[in-house]
This record gives C-alpha cells, structure tokens and sequence, in this order.
C-alpha cells in the first residue's frame, strides 16, 4: 500500500511542467535540496483535498482511524491548537457555558474567547510533593456538571504536559449523563492511545509530533459517538486550517501512520526497554527524584535535592553533557522521550543524570518537602474574556494591579497553561506567581507584550 510520501516521491521523479502553486516550481537548481521542495505541492489531480477528501488522504485518515480506534480520524496540519479551536467551536454556540479544566493550555482559552464561551474553571488535584497539577476528579466533575446542567462541552487535559493522566472513562460517564460531549486534549498522548480506543470521549486530540515520529504541526482529531454533529466539524477544522494545506506535513502525518501500523509493536518494545533500563537507573540516585508517571515515557525530575535550581540542571546537562532538555522552571526539569529515541542517546541520558546525582552536594533532600504552587487557582470571570479584551485597559506595573480586572492573558510558555484569563480579578497569588516564574527564569508572556506591566481594565 503506498502512503502520500511514497506518491509524492514517484510524482518528483517524473518529468513534469508544474504551472501550478507553489511559485518555487520545484527548482533544486536554483535553491538547492536542503529543503523538501521537490514533494511540495498544491492540490493536483491525484493528490485528493484536504478539505473534501475522496483519495489518498481519506484513505490515510480511515488508516489512521484503523490504527488508534476511533470512528472518524482528521489530520491537522495546524497543530493540536487549530484542531482544540474547530473541536471546541462545533461543540459550542456563542455565549455557552463550558466546563473546563483549569490546567487546559491557551488554545482552548483562545476559544473560550473566540466563540464569546463562558467558563467554569475545574481544579484538578495538587500533588504538593512535586508542585504540579494532577488528574481532575469524577466526583469535582459531577458536582460542576450538577451545577451547570446546560453546559455544552467539558475540555480536560490528559495526559498533561508532565504526563500525568485523569480517568477518562470515569469523567466521560459522569458528563454522558446529562448528554454533555467531553474534548480531550490528549495532545501529549498519541503515544499511550495506540489501539486502545479513548474511553469514551467524544473528541480526542494529538500531536503527534510530541512523541511520534512526525514534524512539528503534525496532529489528529479522533471522534467517537454521536454528540458530534460531523458536518459542523468539519466546516470547523476548514475554517481553523489554511486553504493551502502544506502537503509535506500532510505526508508526514500519513508516513507516522504507516511506520506505525508496520513497527508499532518493535518500535515500542525497544522504547520500553531503554525505559526499564533509566528507570531501574535511577533507583540508585540519591538526590534527584524521578516522579512515577501515568506516562513513564516523560520523565520528570525534581532537581532540589542537588543543590541547583531548574535553570542551572539544564545548563549543566547542556554545558557537560550535550543534552537538551524539553523543560526547566523552578525545581522541576522535563525530559522527553520517544519511540525515535536510540539505545546510545539513552544511555548517555542516563549517564549524564548519574554522574549529575553523585556530584551534587549542598542541596537539601526534597522527598519530604512540600513544593511551591507555580499555578493559582483560577478565578471566575467576572466579565467574558472576550469582552475584557475589548474593553478599554491601560498598563499597570504587575505589583500594583491586585484586585484589578485584567484586560490580557498571563502565561508561561511552556507548558502554555494561563495563570490570568483576561475578565479575571488579579490576586496576590497570581502576581508573585508571575514574579517567581520570572525570576527563577521563566519566560512570562502577556498578550500586549509589555510584562512586568499588565494592562487592567478602567
């Protein structure tokens, strides 16, 4: 069976007059073959349309369907972002309530704000130990969906950007009570879904080039069930993703598939043994500590006990060691894995974070010290984002602006989640939340772009 790439190479390789997009024509002459110019194409005869797809690319999403379990399968060439924009809009009409997790990243904020949604933030649990947001709980659920009875979608996060998973069966069968659809934002576990179907959610979402072997933008929208109404869909995935599809992340996304459907089972068992090898590893630390994960692929590292704070781990594993980390921020450093990963680059990982543990000295033992919340509870939206956003705001410096309305958003990128939604009351807690973000190294971003002021509302 050929996948787009195989059909987009045959196509390269004959001799063909392009008088067609794109105006680079192919011409490895004139720009050279560092780029992939030669199978970047538009939407010719033989190469289906994203948008109505009737050929190959309806072949390679009904395979991609095949493989994960789902129903329906679309690829998104915008990322996991445009697919959470089209989910969330066909779920909602303008100036519905929606139940959201408070952890969900900015895209889903952004459609909050796009689609005129009114929020109902659910706080997932704390894990104090390690400082991060855990799984939501069915029963906080159940009682946000009792107070809401006319909610029209429920957004969670699972797994997390550090991996850690809710039950979504459990959460699935507390909304379908009162025939309310959950999204899940799965963009971090395309992984951990392979042909064990979603459990009941309604929209799932990947990126899979996360932890599969595709490119950057390369996602999925999986659908299951009859709360979707598919034609609303797809006009929204249309309407979030270009006109002009980019055909090489199209065959990217196609070849992802078809190396899985072919190596899943070989690719996999060589990730989980390189991962029985760090774990068992890491059990002679003696200062790091390694949290045991729903997702044991992203391994996480609370730093405190070496006597370094996040930002001065990475440096070090950067400066001494060659290795890059995903994430650093206070105490806490990310590392991910892939099924791409190799036996040598695992092995040197291993070796670096050894060598890292034995020569740390100074560092008092975190295992029982409680971590600081990096995240404060969100609060209710006391206007719309959409309309705060509208509203006239001026700058303020960020420690002269609680219990102020804020006029913008306030996040850390990554993970992408917001301390501040714009229509939000500004606390204590969200501004030194913010100052300690900054000052342990963090990147904060607002939407005006004019941190350490947050522009309020008058």
């Amino acid at each position: 069976m050929n996948d787009l790439l195989a059909l987009l190479k045959r196509y390269a390789a004959a001799p063909r007059a392009p008088f067609h997009m794109p105006g680079h024509k192919r011409n490895a002459a004139l720009l050279g073959n560092d780029l992939p110019y030669d199978i970047d194409i538009t939407e010719i005869e033989g190469f289906d349309n994203l948008h109505a797809p009737e050929g190959v690319l309806k072949q390679g999403m009904e395979r991609a369907a095949a493989l994960w379990g789902s129903e329906r399968c679309y690829f998104s060439v915008n990322g996991s972002s445009g697919a959470v924009l089209a989910g969330i809009r066909a779920l909602t009409k303008r100036g519905d309530t929606i139940l959201m997790a408070r952890n969900c990243h900015i895209s889903v904020f952004h459609a909050v704000e796009l689609c005129g949604l009114r929020p109902v933030y659910l706080e997932p649990e704390w894990d104090d130990s390690f400082g991060l947001y855990g799984a939501i709980a069915p029963e906080a659920l159940r009682r946000a969906a009792r107070a809401h009875p006319g909610a029209a979608c429920c957004v969670i996060t699972s797994p997390t950007y550090e991996g850690i998973a809710s039950d979504i069966g459990a959460l699935a069968a507390v909304l379908h009570e009162r025939d309310i659809p959950l999204l899940a934002d799965a963009a971090h576990g395309a992984h951990l879904e392979i042909g064990k179907g979603f459990g009941g959610a309604d929209i799932t979402i990947h990126s899979l080039h996360k932890t599969l072997p595709a490119l950057t933008q390369c996602a999925a929208l999986h659908v299951n069930g009859a709360r979707v109404d598919i034609a609303r869909l797809e006009h929204q995935l249309a309407l979030f993703q270009t006109s002009s599809p980019s055909y090489v992340l199209l065959a990217s996304i196609d070849r992802c598939v078809s190396v899985l459907a072919e190596q899943k089972e070989e690719l996999f068992s060589l990730w989980d043994k390189r991962l029985d090898a760090f774990y068992q590893a890491a059990l002679g630390w003696e200062r790091l500590r390694l949290l045991q994960n729903s997702d044991r692929a992203k391994l996480v590292l609370d730093v405190r006990g070496t006597g370094l704070d996040a930002a001065a781990f990475a440096a070090r594993l950067r400066r001494d060691y060659a290795i890059e980390p995903e994430y650093a921020l206070g105490h806490i450093v990310l590392l991910m894995t892939s099924c791409c990963d190799s036996d040598e680059s695992m092995r040197s990982l291993t070796e670096a974070l050894r060598a890292l543990d034995q020569r740390a000295g100074g560092g008092k033992r975190a295992k029982e010290l409680p971590a600081p919340r990096a995240l404060p509870a969100m609060n209710a939206q006391e206007r719309t984002i959409a309309e705060a956003l509208e509203a006239p705001a001026g700058p303020c410096h960020y420690s002269n602006t609680i219990g102020c309305l804020s006029g913008e958003y306030l996040w850390a990128y990554p993970p992408g989640i917001p301390l501040l939604a714009p229509g939000q009351r500004i606390t204590a807690a969200c501004a030194e939340a913010a100052r300690a973000i900054a000052q342990s190294g963090g990147r904060v971003h607002t939407t005006r772009k004019d941190w350490p002021r947050i522009w309020v509302l008058k």
